[in-house]
């Protein structure tokens, strides 16, 4: 008798582990679910900023790129310069080499001039007036004499003309010479001061082309590890499943109210956890329970409480939230319309509102969520 009794407890044993141990199962995955897809995210974050600051570099290296070509541009025009002023040199110097021929040749009848008026004296000019034959030889002896002197003079002036123009070509030609090639040097040190800038974009871009390489990688291994941490929930909820096991819930008289009376969680993805979404077909975390209902059943507060918003809410259509004090709030979703308003107080049991299936729902029925310090929790923990 008491083998019996032993077995059958044992047997009982093991059919409540297989019911709850895919239901622990599947919440650990849920977590572990909802660390990867967190990591995931973070890791896009990184990758999204890091392609901002990519772009910001880009932007910048196209600046230099074009700076650069400006003043590869001035460059090329000033070595246009360089060359057509060397060309002008060329010229100038052998127009140089014409007047230094010119002064040479001035300056050798010159050294001869001075060197007969050296070796006659200027007493040669008398004598060879006194020397005139009559008074109309004189005349033209004078004239001659002058004529003479005015030569020197002239040929003196041209010396010193010839001298002064050669000065002035030389510093002409060295002065443009020179400003073209500290223009010439002016720009090279911007070209590469600029090619300096570029090279350090180039750089930092590849730093962060590398940082961001890593970024994908990791939300590419976390994506897949999503995959298949959805694989094992599947897994795990098809072998719930397959076992017969299957929840359903009936609240106890207590401290909370209980929003819809004889309507409580049934099916299996009716309940807090992880489940196969009805309308996004993919495995999420349902952050509440869910209560179907007709359309039109009156909701009720779960307690004392005031409203803090009443309204629609995105995916949950029109919806009311209550604040229930020690940091509890109640959620009511998918409300075919509600029945307060934001800073209004309720008291436990009263109507918030009415079963509906507005925002992201497949039917009539009620979203019922509980949060404990901003998170959420199982709200049936409460009943």
């Amino acid at each position: 008798m008491l083998r019996k009794k032993v077995s059958s407890l044992f047997l009982m044993l093991v059919v409540l582990l297989n019911m709850v141990s895919p239901a622990v199962n599947a919440a650990t995955l849920d977590e572990q679910l909802e660390e990867s897809q967190q990591k995931q995210a973070e890791a896009q974050y990184q990758v999204d900023q890091t392609q901002s600051t990519i772009d910001g570099i880009e932007a910048e290296i196209t600046k230099a790129n074009e700076e650069i070509a400006r003043i590869g541009g001035v460059i090329d025009g000033l070595n246009a310069e360089i060359t057509a002023l060397e060309e002008k040199i060329d010229k100038a110097q052998a127009e140089l080499e014409v007047i230094e021929a010119k002064l040479e040749e001035q300056e050798n009848a010159m050294g001869e001039r001075v060197r007969t008026m050296y070796m006659y004296g200027n007493g040669s000019i008398l004598e060879f007036l006194f020397n005139a034959t009559d008074f109309s030889d004189f005349i033209t002896k004078v004239d001659m004499s002058r004529y003479i002197v005015e030569s020197d003079k002239d040929s003196m002036d041209a010396l010193e003309a010839t001298q002064t123009e050669i000065d002035e070509k030389k510093k002409s030609i060295e002065a443009d010479r020179q400003s073209v090639v500290d223009k010439k040097t002016e720009q090279e040190t911007a070209l590469n001061e600029q090619e300096s800038i570029k090279a350090q974009k180039d750089e930092l871009l590849a730093q962060n082309q590398a940082l961001i390489e890593e970024y994908k990688a990791i939300v590419d291994a976390e994506a897949a590890n999503a995959a298949d941490i959805q694989s094992q929930i599947q897994a795990a909820l098809q072998q719930q499943a397959s076992s017969g096991a299957s929840y359903s819930f009936t609240p106890t008289e207590g401290t909370y109210q209980w929003p819809v009376p004889g309507y409580y969680p049934s099916a299996d993805d009716d309940f807090f956890g992880t489940r196969l979404h009805p309308i996004w077909g993919t495995y999420l975390t349902h952050y509440g329970v869910d209560c179907g209902a007709p359309s039109g059943t009156p909701i009720h507060a779960m307690g004392n409480a005031t409203v803090i918003s009443a309204g629609w809410n995105g995916g949950y259509g029109n919806c009311v939230v209550i604040d229930l004090g020690n940091g509890i709030q109640a959620l009511y979703g998918h409300m075919s319309s509600v029945a307060v308003s934001a800073g209004q107080t309720v008291s436990k049991g009263d109507v918030v509102g009415y079963v509906g299936s507005t925002g992201d729902s497949t039917g009539p029925h009620l979203h019922f969520g509980v949060l404990l310090n901003g998170s959420y929790v199982d709200p049936l923990g409460y009943f």
